[in-house]
């Protein structure tokens, strides 16, 4: 099949939090999914990889419902929205080194090269060695998404933010709190855009487009455990 620059190519891999989609446009890595997430794309050819009904609020912790729980970072923080207590490091995920799957016939050489640099940053991260992505990235959306994309880039490594503190760093006001909101479920990067890191201005845990049984690990991962709120 012949190359054309509207091409997007398809890998997926396994990880420790399930198979992951990625996607490139040719030159830049597009979209990283856990299949089944809601909003993760459907390839032509390819069995569905999101289910008709997703819930991304829904998932549990000791009995409750995560979205009931607040983040709590094992060191001090510097603002005072969350509260901190010691706790022990938390080991690394268990790393999946199946390998990768490329979906297209004659995928070019410079995308198998591109997926295999993802596929060996996100397990150096499940690993806990890897704090800082280098892949280049293309995520395809509107200006205003691209603008929050951007300030979720900025939150670093086991910090959290609130989605005011994303909409100021987007240089938006507090009125635009829930369309910030929804430009953050529509993150197509996941993990290497960190939108996990951000949670309710309590807080609390409140969604997270690939589940947040899986945000709950990433944080995990990232030195927060949760506590619960009364």
């Amino acid at each position: 099949m012949p190359y054309t620059e509207s091409m997007i190519f398809y890998a997926s891999m396994p990880s420790a939090l399930g198979a992951l989609l990625l996607s490139s446009d040719g030159a830049a890595l597009s979209g990283l999914y856990f299949i089944g997430q809601k909003d993760c794309p459907n390839p032509a050819g390819f069995e569905p990889m999101r289910p008709d009904h997703f819930d991304p609020s829904a998932g549990e912790h000791e009995g409750r419902p995560i979205r009931t729980f607040k983040a709590v970072k094992n060191a001090s923080h510097s603002g005072d929205l969350f509260e901190t207590e010691p706790r022990a490091a938390v080991p690394a995920l268990p790393v999946e080194e199946g390998p990768l799957a490329f979906m297209q016939e004659g995928t070019p050489a410079a995308v198998e090269q591109l997926f295999q640099q993802v596929r060996a940053e996100i397990i150096e991260y499940f690993q806990g060695r890897r704090r800082n992505f280098g892949t280049p990235l293309r995520p395809q959306g509107t200006a205003f998404q691209k603008k929050v994309w951007d300030a979720l880039l900025e939150i670093p490594y086991g910090e959290l933010a609130s989605y005011g503190d994303v909409a100021r760093s987007a240089g938006l006001s507090a009125g635009h709190g829930r369309a910030v909101g929804a430009a953050v479920g529509r993150n197509p990067l996941s993990i290497i855009i960190p939108c996990h890191r951000v949670v309710s201005g309590s807080g609390l845990l409140t969604g997270y487009s690939g589940g947040l049984d899986r945000k709950l690990a990433l944080l995990e991962l990232e030195g927060f455990s949760l506590l619960p709120t009364s």
